[in-house]
């Protein structure tokens, strides 16, 4: 029978391959966190070193990740599906990840190797029992070629050519999402008006929303929505949602509500719940999250040690100026054990050979590319995005920010200029005036996208708090009318990039000072956080954050 290999266990990958093993497939497995390899080799499947060892073994391969980011780490980095795929490979791309991605994919790939997109609907329930609905693009002959296999998870529907199905699963999540918008808000409307919940869902029940409202009543009522399609991701495929929309050239209104009320929910606490809890947020219920208990640095020693950190700079390494003791040291001790090592700072007015040459005055000696900052990251998504690439930006920032993002292949515009930019990029820094607000809300309000470096508001200096981009950019938005799309820390896209810099490593956790930045960042990414209060964040205040550290140490030195 065919051998077939599976890149990514995560919820849905996991319950995949073992339909497939089910099936009697051979089975090849991997996953960037070993531990998920057991169970499915225990039943038989063959354990792969990369995913490029997957891609040598299979004849067929399925990627079932979490997003673009993720797709690239394991196609394109050493070690990944495009360095061995051959003639004789058929990938099968599972993920929610948009058509531009499926591009980038085609791209990576050589040319003999098969490809097709096959994003599905549904979640848990419908993986385990073969009963998804596949969505499947591209050329005829192999769609029919992995019907058999793909008809063992559930039902296939050939939408198109490549991409065709990326971009059916959006549309579907976009009515998703839209429905859902439209139930909670009708409920409030309902609420605000002083009807009973009685009478609000015998009204639903003779409108076009009755069977959405009859489904959720019950979590509506208990307040409780157990995960089955967490709701960080579905703020993820909403993103995408607008990226292809952007494309297309098309506007959609509801479908940006919709995107917004995921994105309140989920900082009111409900990422790690269902996506269907974005009711509970529109209807103003706020979620205090059930997380692991704080470990001490026992509990630490007792697991595998992880082989890559991520360790902030500003209140880990040094703080108001001056290096914190222990701090090169821990760096030093890390390294003689083989640990990788990567800095990560929200700081977009530093750039990274200012901030290496810092460390390195410090005692730990490092280069630009030990180094990665919101600047940094920012320009680095933006070219990752395939419809950006190129284009002209107007840049709102310290020089570091501008050069960043010029020299990932944009062209950067002044003032005079914004006119014709086609991006507009906001980093906080000591330069800013009103030409720069008055060009930026320009360029936004003819079509640019706004994107930030981060949200922090203030920065603590020596001399006490300074405003920082988050301010900068309440100006923008304000004036603009438009929200940004945050790259920075604790948006999750910086821990991608920065999980990205670290490939290779088996375990990584995150070391910082700020529970609302490094910390939820770090679990909002699905990374360890580790939390050392030598700088903003207190143990007190721990009980009452939303996402909670693994383990709390003293300093970076009691690591």
């Amino acid at each position: 029978m065919t051998t077939v290999a599976v890149v990514g266990l995560g919820t849905m990958g996991a319950r995949i391959a073992r339909r497939l093993l089910d099936a009697g497939y051979e089975l090849v497995v991997w996953n960037r966190s070993p531990e998920k390899l057991a169970p499915l080799t225990a039943r038989g499947a063959i354990a792969a070193a990369t995913p490029a060892d997957a891609a040598r073994r299979a004849e067929m391969l399925i990627t079932m990740v979490t997003d673009p980011l993720a797709l690239r780490a394991v196609t394109e980095a050493p070690g990944g599906i495009a360095r061995s795929a051959s003639g004789s490979l058929t990938v099968i791309e599972m993920s929610t990840v948009g058509p531009a991605a499926v591009a980038d994919l085609e791209a990576a790939l050589p040319r003999r190797a098969g490809l097709l997109d096959a994003p599905v609907l549904g979640s848990v329930t419908e993986a385990e029992a073969g009963s998804l609905t596949i969505f499947v693009g591209g050329p005829e002959a192999l769609v029919e070629l992995a019907r058999p296999l793909l008809s063992h998870l559930g039902s296939v529907i050939h939408v198109g050519p490549l991409g065709a199905g990326a971009a059916a699963k959006l549309v579907a999540n976009s009515a998703l999402f839209g429905t859902l918008a439209t139930l909670g808000e009708a409920i409030v409307l309902a609420r605000g008006l002083g009807l009973s919940e009685s009478i609000v869902f015998k009204l639903l029940a003779v409108t076009p929303l009755a069977g959405q409202a009859e489904r959720r009543r019950r979590s509506i009522e208990a307040g409780d929505y157990p995960p089955r399609f967490p709701l960080v991701l579905a703020r993820k495929d909403s993103e995408l949602i607008r990226a292809a929309a952007r494309t297309a050239g098309i506007e959609l209104r509801v479908a940006d509500a919709a995107r917004a009320w995921l994105a309140v929910a989920e900082t009111a606490g409900f990422g790690d719940r269902d996506y269907t809890s974005m009711l509970a947020a529109i209807l103003g219920e706020r979620r205090t999250q059930s997380r692991r208990p704080t470990m001490t640095r026992a509990v630490l020693e007792q697991g595998r040690p992880h082989d890559g950190l991520i360790i902030d700079l500003d209140g880990v390494i040094w703080l108001g100026g001056s290096p914190i003791e222990g701090a090169a040291a821990a760096v030093a001790r890390m390294r003689e054990h083989g640990q990788r090592v990567l800095f990560l700072t929200n700081d977009p007015q530093s750039s990274r050979s200012e901030l290496a040459e810092r460390l390195s005055a410090f005692g730990i000696p490092a280069n630009a590319a030990d180094v990665m900052t919101s600047a940094a990251a920012t320009a680095r998504f933006l070219a990752s995005q395939r419809d950006l690439r190129g284009r002209a930006v107007f840049v709102v920032g310290a020089p570091a920010l501008r050069q960043e993002v010029e020299d990932a292949g944009f062209e950067v515009v002044g003032p005079p200029d914004a006119h014709r930019a086609e991006l507009v990029v906001v980093g906080g820094h000591d330069g800013f005036n009103f030409a720069e607000l008055r060009a930026a809300t320009r360029a936004i309000v003819k079509g640019a996208p706004l994107f930030a470096v981060g949200r922090d508001r203030v920065v603590p200096t020596k001399d006490g708090l300074e405003p920082a981009t988050g301010a900068v950019l309440a100006a923008v938005e304000t004036a603009s009318g438009v929200t940004a799309t945050v790259i920075g820390k604790p948006e999750p896209f910086i821990f991608e990039i920065a999980r990205e810099m670290l490939s290779g490593c088996e375990r990584i956790a995150v070391v910082g000072d700020s529970l609302a930045s490094d910390i939820a960042g770090a679990k909002r990414a699905g990374i360890d956080a580790i939390l050392v209060l030598s700088g903003v964040s207190r143990e007190t205040e721990i009980k009452e954050a939303e996402f909670r550290p693994d383990a709390v140490l003293a300093s970076l030195a009691d690591l």
